[in-house]
């Protein structure tokens, strides 16, 4: 009986760190091009950002300088 609770034991080891093995995490990289749809200068995130979303059609912006810089996925 005591050799089968070892078994099971390293059996449930062997499957956890081939698990562990085959999960990796991966991370988005972001990308950012300037608005083809903004206009004027941009002061205020909140304004790039809702017309990267809402007329680029992409994950959102945020103003570098004066220009607004739209974000996506590389």
């Amino acid at each position: 009986m005591e050799t089968k609770r070892l078994g099971f034991f390293f059996l449930f080891l062997i499957v956890l760190a081939a698990h562990e093995t085959v999960m990796q995490k991966t991370e988005a990289r972001i990308c950012q091009a300037p608005s083809g749809k903004y206009r004027g200068p941009c002061f205020t995130d909140s304004s790039c950002d809702s017309t990267c979303k809402k007329k680029d059609h992409l994950l959102g912006g945020v103003c570098q300088g004066f220009a607004c810089y739209c974000q996506r996925n590389c």
